[in-house]
């Protein structure tokens, strides 16, 4: 353990994509800590960074036996490294971080409710028998650490049902989003033409959506919305960018289905590129049935991009309808398709909503915002575990 006097030392700790939190570990050394990495991802991107970064496995879905072993492993960790404040976020480091960290003796435990997740949201019966299971392991992890939040909804659940405790709360939009810099990646005008050119798409307006390829998310109700607007405007595209290797044998069979239909949408699958892509977007779209705070929403209105998402916690602290996007009805392919034909008419009215998201999206959600909270945050967390 270091010397938490002069420099303590902060993990964060999540699932196959901790590497988009490297701007924010960076912004948090600015602040005086030091700081690792924990994930299920190779170390690649880490190392170019010189981050520290250790790697455990860890499964998207339901797993008990994985779970187990996700367990030990991170336990070993803390109980030989010696962090000195950790932050777990994502659905199930959020609650297995705490309460591990505690029993290893780390000073200071934090945790992102990054969104209520599968057992919250669906009303399937897998759902419903797991949610008292669910409840009993926030409200321990709860008593283990500091919660943020990253929207009201989630905050107001959480409180309502006691879930946490009044006072070991908080609320940070987002993990933070480097505006400035993102801006300063987008290519130029040539280069979004020759992407344009290369993904057949000359000509065309085009509307994407990037996500990871999850019913939850509102792919179906994306696919289904392109094939309604296509009838309406002829030159139009559809694309849609993500992974879909964590999310089962039923987001495969949803890719191979989309493949064949390339004339409706294009899958992309993962990017590297994604402030590229949003740059030569008209629109982005996102129907997803719930959030914690869609970072590609956030990406999008940095870069001017309006955005078409659902009414729904996390969604809509980042749209506001009719100002800088459009809110529609989750699971309504009809309404997401009808704002976007909407918009996509209507090209003055697009720019003014992206000139209002960068404004929005500066002023709630940049990087430097974000890291000075949650340096407070570690701060008085370290301090009430001391």
């Amino acid at each position: 353990m270091t010397d938490s006097t002069l420099r303590p030392t902060v993990w964060h700790i999540g699932g196959d994509d901790v590497h988009k939190r490297i701007p924010l570990l960076h912004a948090l050394k600015d602040r005086g800590f030091n700081v690792a990495a924990v994930g299920s991802e190779d170390d690649t991107e880490f190392q170019a960074h010189d981050i520290p970064y250790f790697h455990y496995n860890l499964e998207r879905k339901l797993t008990p036996l994985s779970d187990l072993r996700s367990c030990r492993e991170l336990s070993t960790l803390f109980k030989k490294q010696k962090p000195d404040i950790v932050h777990g976020f994502d659905p199930k480091p959020a609650i297995a971080t705490p309460i591990l960290a505690q029993r290893a003796g780390v000073p200071a435990r934090v945790r992102t409710i990054t969104g209520l997740g599968f057992v919250m949201t669906s009303n399937s019966l897998k759902a419903r028998m797991l949610r008292p299971l669910y409840r009993h392991l926030q409200r321990q992890a709860s008593a283990s650490s500091f919660t943020i939040f990253q929207n009201n909804d989630d905050r107001a659940y959480f409180l309502q049902n006691e879930l946490v405790e009044q006072g070991r709360e908080d609320l940070v939009l987002s993990s933070g989003v480097d505006v400035e810099k993102l801006r300063s990646e987008r290519p130029g005008p040539e280069h979004i033409a020759a992407m344009r050119r290369s993904l057949g798409l000359d000509g065309k307006l085009v509307v994407t959506m990037i996500s990871r390829i999850d019913e939850n998310k509102g792919v179906r109700e994306f696919v289904q919305a392109a094939g309604l607007v296509q009838r309406e405007i002829k030159n139009t595209a559809f694309l849609l960018v993500g992974p879909y290797a964590s999310e089962g044998k039923q987001a495969q069979q949803f890719v191979e289905q989309l493949k064949g239909q390339p004339e409706t949408v294009q899958y992309l699958g993962p990017r590297k590129d994604v402030p590229a892509i949003l740059a030569l977007s008209d629109v982005c779209a996102l129907p997803s049935y719930r959030e914690g705070l869609p970072r590609v929403l956030v990406e999008a209105g940095a870069l001017e991009v309006p955005c078409v998402t659902t009414d729904v916690p996390g969604c809509r602290d980042v749209v506001l309808d009719d100002w800088n996007g459009r809110l529609v009805p989750p699971k309504d392919s009809r309404a997401l398709a009808n704002a976007l034909i909407e918009l996509l008419g209507d090209q003055t009215r697009r720019t003014e909503m992206g000139q209002r998201s960068y404004q929005h999206v500066k002023e709630k959600f940049d990087l430097s915002t974000v890291a000075d909270a949650y340096a407070g945050i570690y701060f008085r967390a370290l301090a009430g575990g001391r």
